[in-house]
């Protein structure tokens, strides 16, 4: 080993050693703030000495609440065991019965079904939860029907598939019974329209007859093992007409789950409803447009001939309220639509437990194998569910049918025959104490998602002491030791109103400054300067802790006020990212969340692939490092992706390695083409005219796609499926399915290219010698223009132009004397 690896592996010794001793000083401090046995016994792992000390001792002040590994390492020493009040977790097993599945008789398939549960706050108890599928389990199924005018052909259909639909199923399990119901809508505006002659029949049928008046919802037909009976049923069913698109099948719904007796239920039964319409639905709040504005309560109200009797007084259902029976009934819900509305029902599904939906096709042809196939799904995995209130945080974790490998946390398990056992370890943590003692007991049902049966939990949430009740030796009113100023609970006084002090000693708003005694109570050791920890008044010897003025609700707490809930670690500006409370420093974080700031996810079910089967997280390749994968690098080869699955340069992604051989073998191109060498292809090549590409379909099989270029700029397409030898092994090819048509650029004209240069230089160049000439001429216009207008406006003098000068011109002889001829 070198001095590097060394140095590093004492490094991560010496932090992990930091690490483990801060987390038992956080845990120490922690326990030793609580100042009651029942605060005490809320923190996990913490014990409470409910010794009395009389007197005052100020040299050794007991701790009354410790962590429990103090208490385990110092014993008596801290405390007399007959004192020491530590509640461990227990279980009592009151009903288990082994697994069976008889013929004639009520199969088990649950184990165990009834245990009484004792837990304390923020501590983990663990039960093995055994599942097996019952062979010939009974099945209930229910076809629930729009009959609006539009339904017709489908019922038609359905009513000659009747016989087809009960034989199929008897082929899944003998004990199958079958009913039917319709539903069109409330029978009021602006859902149906109600004028007297539309009442009467709002519409016509195919056949030209008149339909049906309206109506909401009619049970046709309760459970019945008489198949024939069904036929007739379907086919007499009344077809009827509304006004508006939605229809009222959220109302009929919600009949068919809780009128248990009417529709004839079995408990020891698999209920299916198949829900078929081509239509969307009405819910909660659209019956106000009709004036109905009493919510639904999600009660039956069928009339002695099967109808909805409350259609015009309630409201429809909402989806919350249809999950949460459907949950409580057991009910599993198949939405057979046609192709345009699977998008709808598909969002509707996925907020209804328990549900899935399927494609109508050709009128309803497809009906049998569709139910036949989802029942098959629904018997073929088992999905773990409860009804534990938030207070309780349940984890399943399970090997599922791969025995030897590894324990992952997840409700679901899949490929399931009949004799196969699957355990389930269930992971129970109580969150928090109730305020109210009435909430201190609570039934949790745990059982397998549409089944009746169910392991059921009586759980006493450990929450206080008993030396805290009247009655106990240990609860004392007006004790001596608290100077009949108060009562004796668990060893500590708690004084009256108006009385302060360990002994109640003290009355009134007295501070205890001046008494030295008194005030090395309110220090935890003589070498600490600070009263109250700089966060309180002493009071006779007792710390009055303070509030924030700011904030009221942030307060310091403690013996010693040492502790405060609002010093913790902040992420995205909240306290303990909002998803915690902060105690005495440290982050209590809510279930699912955990580190420092509670921004860290407490699962690995977000790290395994949801296609199922014997999966490993981050595909064995990474760690689940606050719910996201933290992929490793193996040989050189960093894997990246969600689940590590991914890595370009890695066996698992092998486009380029193949891309040579397809183009070979496909367009006899490449450079393998070149040099002939298309014979050291040794995959298994076919050519398809189209690569179809389907993400669900892929992921499940491991098969990828490829475009990628080749030779003269082409692009081609092909898909590989692989397969991986153990754990993080060599990917190995399948086949290879290659397109047949390449896309390739068109090849360049170059005559027609330059051709089109020069023409198009000399037309670009006409224009703008034609656009220089309109600007010219445009200019000159209007410069002649404003000239003549400049002309006609001029105003000119009468005067004798300055410039002017005659033709003749006179001049004076200067010697001339004209008197001289005088």
């Amino acid at each position: 080993m070198t001095r590097w690896t060394t140095t590093v592996l004492l490094f991560l010794i010496t932090r992990l050693f930091v690490l483990a001793s801060s987390q038992h000083r956080d845990r120490e401090n922690l326990c030793e703030s609580q100042q009651t046995c029942a605060s005490c016994l809320q923190m996990p792992r913490c014990v409470w000495c409910s010794m009395m000390v009389s007197g005052q001792n100020t040299s050794s002040p007991l701790l009354r609440c410790v962590s429990k590994e103090t208490f385990l390492r110092e014993g008596h020493l801290w405390c007399p065991m007959s004192d020491a009040i530590h509640h461990e977790n227990t279980m009592k097993i009151l009903e288990n019965r082994p697994l069976s599945s008889i013929k004639g008789k009520d199969p088990v398939q649950v184990q165990p079904q009834k245990i009484r549960l004792r837990l304390r706050r923020g501590e983990d108890y663990r039960v093995i939860l055994k599942y097996s599928q019952a062979e010939d389990y009974p099945v209930d199924l229910y076809y629930l029907m729009d009959l609006s005018a539009s339904m017709e052909p489908y019922r038609d259909k359905l009513s000659k598939l009747g016989l087809q639909l009960a034989k199929a199923m008897q082929k899944l399990t003998s004990n199958f019974r079958i009913g039917f119901g319709s539903f069109v809508d409330k029978v009021i505006l602006p859902m149906t329209n109600t004028q007297p002659d539309k009442l009467e029949s709002p519409c016509t049928l195919k056949t030209g007859d008149p339909c049906a008046s309206p109506y909401d919802y009619k049970n046709q037909m309760p459970l019945t093992e008489n198949v024939a009976l069904f036929e007739d049923q379907v086919q007499a069913a009344p077809v009827s007409g509304n006004l508006d698109g939605p229809e009222g099948g959220l109302d009929a719904m919600m009949q068919v789950i809780v009128c248990t007796k009417e529709i004839g239920w079995r408990p020891k039964a698999r209920h299916l409803i198949v829900f078929s319409t081509d239509a969307v639905f009405h819910v909660a709040g659209d019956g106000k447009l009709a004036g109905i504005i009493e919510p639904n309560d999600c009660m039956c109200h069928l009339d002695e001939k099967g109808f909805y009797s409350h259609s015009l007084l309630q409201d429809y259902p909402s989806i919350s309220q249809l999950n949460r029976k459907a949950r409580e009934h057991n009910m599993n819900i198949i939405f057979a639509v046609p192709d345009h509305k699977n998008a709808t029902y598909q969002r509707l599904s996925h907020s209804i437990s328990g549900s899935s939906t399927g494609t109508l096709e050709n009128e309803s042809q497809n009906v049998v194998a569709l139910v036949s196939s989802e029942y098959e799904k629904l018997v073929d995995s088992v999905t773990i569910i409860d009804t534990a209130p938030k207070i309780i945080n349940i984890k399943y974790f399970s090997r599922c049918l791969n025995k030897t490998g590894e324990l992952l946390e997840r409700q679901e398990c899949g490929g399931l025959r009949v004799g196969n056992i699957i355990e389930f370890e269930v992971v129970i943590k109580v969150v928090e104490c109730p305020e109210d003692p009435k909430d201190w007991q609570q039934t949790v049902e745990i059982k397998p998602r549409g089944l009746n049966e169910s392991l059921t939990i009586d759980l006493e949430i450990i929450c206080d002491c008993p030396c805290e009740k009247p009655g106990h030796p240990g609860y004392r009113p007006n004790a001596a030791e608290c100077k009949n100023n108060g009562k004796s609970m668990c060893g500590v006084c708690s004084c009256n109103p108006g009385f302060y002090g360990k002994q109640c000693e003290c009355e009134g708003n007295e501070v205890g400054a001046g008494n030295s005694i008194s005030i090395a109570d309110c220090k935890p050791d003589n070498q600490t300067a600070e009263i109250c920890s700089g966060h309180g008044t002493c009071k006779c010897g007792v710390c009055d802790c303070d509030k924030r003025p700011n904030n009221p609700h942030e307060m310091f707490y403690g013996k010693y006020c040492e502790c405060d809930n609002f010093s913790c670690k902040r992420s995205n500006g909240q306290i303990c990212g909002g998803r915690g409370k902060c105690e005495c420093g440290t982050c209590n974080c809510l279930p699912g969340w955990g580190g420092e700031t509670c921004d860290c996810k407490e699962t690995n079910s977000t790290c395994i692939p949801s296609s199922g089967g014997n999966v490993e997280i981050c595909s064995g390749r990474g760690d689940c490092i606050c719910g996201s994968c933290h992929c490793q690098e193996r040989d050189n080869i960093r894997y990246s992706g969600q689940y590590c699955e991914e890595c370009p340069t890695c066996p698992g992604q092998r486009c380029e390695e193949l891309k040579d051989c397809v183009e070979c073998v496909a367009y006899n191109t490449g450079p393998l083409a070149k040099d002939g060498k298309c014979d050291l292809c040794m995959h298994e090549i076919d050519i398809v005219d189209v690569v179809e590409e389907d993400p669900v379909k892929d992921e499940e099989t491991g098969a990828r796609i490829c475009r990628t270029f080749g030779d003269a700029g082409c692009t081609f397409v092909f898909k590989y499926q692989y397969h991986r030898e153990g754990t993080g092994g060599d990917i190995k090819i399948f086949k290879i399915r290659a397109q047949k048509e390449r896309t390739c650029p068109a090849p360049i004209n170059v005559f027609g290219v330059a051709l089109g240069v020069v023409i198009s230089t000399v037309i670009i160049g006409f224009l703008i010698l034609l656009i220089w000439k309109i600007l010219t001429m445009i200019h000159d216009k209007r410069e002649y223009a404003k000239f003549e207008k400049e002309r006609a406006l001029a105003k000119w003098d009468r005067g004798e132009n300055p410039l002017y000068k005659q033709a003749t011109s006179t001049f004076c002889n200067p010697t001339f004397n004209e008197n001289a001829r005088d």
